[in-house]
């Protein structure tokens, strides 16, 4: 029964160290990235006591549901870092450098951030999923005639920007060549086919994307360095 006790004892503390420590990083990373809401912070490593005796954490996962990232906002942003090495002092609550190892990030643009973007000069621009690719409809004036315009586009990452390249066309329900839809577009005033994702982490290095149901993932690197915190 003591060996129990003792047992549930520690357990207790490991668990009350671990809610307040995440809690301190959670609220440390909202303040650095102007975050509406703290993120939840997992540490999957094992024992807390542990790694704090040995001064490394592992498996840390950060997780926030909104992340601003210019004209946009990153939906489900998840971030995994194998490993973070925390001095003494940090853990004592004290201003040092913590060392993070390289990890990976990341996270969604909805269809709704990126049709406000691309909607320009009156064109109200709706996306939508078509496979791998986006169905991107419009309405456009022709001599006062509306016609319904749409195009299948494939997004791409260019650096930090979504650019969305037209793959095909049709007006209203015909297809049409991409060189007729883009006369069309641009009589309308129309050029807006690229969202830049600004405001994103110098640490983070986006790399890919695909089409999901509701908009696009992106995903990432985040580079190894040194933090400072306090």
């Amino acid at each position: 029964m003591t060996v129990l006790a003792l047992g549930v004892v520690l357990v207790a503390a490991d668990l009350a160290a671990r809610s307040w420590a995440t809690a301190r990083v959670a609220g440390e990373l909202r303040a650095r990235y102007d975050l509406p809401a703290d993120p939840a912070v997992d540490l999957a490593g094992g024992s807390f006591l542990l790694q704090v005796l040995r001064g490394r954490f592992e498996d840390v996962t950060v997780r926030a549901e909104d992340v601003p990232a210019g004209s946009v906002a990153l939906h489900d942003v998840r971030v995994r870092i194998p490993a973070v090495d925390v001095p003494r002092e940090v853990l004592l609550g004290r201003p040092g450098t913590v060392d993070v190892a390289a990890g990976t990030v990341r996270a969604e643009v909805s269809f709704d951030d990126l049709a406000r973007q691309v909607s320009a000069r009156g064109l109200d621009v709706a996306l939508a999923r078509s496979g791998d690719a986006v169905r991107a409809t419009t309405r456009v004036e022709v001599f006062t005639l509306g016609l319904d315009l749409a195009l299948r586009v494939r997004p791409e990452l260019d650096g930090s920007t979504v650019r969305l390249e037209p793959l095909d066309a049709e007006v209203a329900g015909a297809d049409v060549s991409l060189r007729r839809a883009e006369d069309l577009l641009e009589a309308a005033g129309y050029d807006g086919w690229s969202v830049a994702l600004t405001d994103v982490p110098a640490e983070v290095e986006l790399q890919d994307l695909q089409v999901v149901d509701a908009g696009v993932l992106v995903r990432g690197a985040v580079r190894a360095g040194a933090v400072d915190v306090g």
